[in-house]
């Protein structure tokens, strides 16, 4: 199996791949959590939350939030785990102060919330890069995953991802576009419009100039039974994981999410045999070694458990 970057064709370097079958969501937004943060959690990735949701926060809450985010990332990322940071949008503006607490060699990624134009992503760029630079850290080391949560941002998603360089990946909240939508939040799959929106982030995704990026699902204030109905459904429009809230859920939901073997294998195939079929099928090619980089990212997550 592949251990390092997959390029979106021959000859161009690409970004590490991210294991993300499960990310399990923790909220930093209350300034006395203390702790290490989980370190021993079987999810792929832990990304702390501190979004504060619709709620007006003082700003020493904001800050304690924080530095207690900075602290349990650089714990997360000593024991072997990729640990994210959700921060808020720039409009907000928040996400620069978001930004300069958590971009530090122990962040894997960035989970921009609530992505809705294409600027909203040239702003997290900018800002990422900004403190790379400070921190004396390579161009790109941490990655941006957009979050979509509208109809705005479903539409935009194509813009989006052509914007930047800099992403591993794209989150639909279901949740969030439930609420945007306006559907009863008794059941956040919403009927057909959520399975188009689905199908919508899955084609963005798969079509993206870099050669495909893997898509997740995120349903945070839903029950764990709502959460694993949303994963099983994502998953047949191709998803590559799911938010999670507690560990019970995260062994049945990586179980899912993970590759199945023979797929794997056809897909090394495929790679291997790229120079004797130059030109015929790039677009077969550019679905292996996504998914090469996805299986190589899950075995390097699990050789650190």
């Amino acid at each position: 199996m592949t251990d390092g970057p997959i390029p979106s064709h021959p000859g161009r370097p690409a970004a590490r791949a991210l294991a993300l079958r499960t990310a399990l969501l923790v909220d930093d937004a209350d300034a006395g959590a203390d702790g290490n943060g989980p370190t021993t959690t079987a999810a792929d990735a832990v990304i702390f939350d501190l979004t504060f949701g619709v709620v007006p926060r003082p700003a020493g809450q904001r800050e304690g939030a924080r530095e207690s985010a900075a602290r349990r990332i650089a714990t997360v990322a000593a024991a072997g785990r990729d640990a994210h940071a959700r921060v808020s949008p720039a409009r907000s503006g928040e996400m620069e102060g978001d930004l300069r607490a958590v971009v530090r060699k122990a962040l894997a990624a960035v989970v921009l919330s609530g992505a809705e134009i294409a600027q909203d992503v040239r702003d997290a760029d900018v800002g990422i890069r900004r403190f790379e630079m400070q921190r004396q850290m390579p161009a790109g080391e941490v990655r941006l995953i957009a979050e979509i949560d509208s109809a705005a941002g479903v539409a935009a998603l194509p813009a989006l991802l052509a914007a930047v360089d800099r992403h591993s990946a794209v989150v639909l909240n279901v949740d969030g576009l439930s609420v945007d939508l306006g559907f009863d939040g008794d059941d956040i799959l919403g009927g057909p419009a959520i399975d188009h929106a689905m199908w919508d982030v899955a084609l963005a995704a798969r079509a993206a100039s870099n050669g495909g990026l893997p898509w997740i699902v995120a349903s945070p204030p839903a029950s764990a039974e709502q959460r694993a109905r949303v994963a099983a459904r994502a998953r047949e429009f191709g998803a590559a994981g799911v938010f999670v809230a507690t560990e019970p859920e995260v062994r049945g939901l990586n179980s899912l999410f993970t590759p199945e073997a023979a797929l794997v294998e056809a897909a090394r195939v495929t790679v291997a045999g790229w120079d004797r079929a130059f030109g015929h099928d790039r677009r077969a090619l550019r679905r292996a070694q996504l998914l090469l980089a996805q299986a190589g990212a899950i075995e390097r997550r699990e050789r650190v458990r």
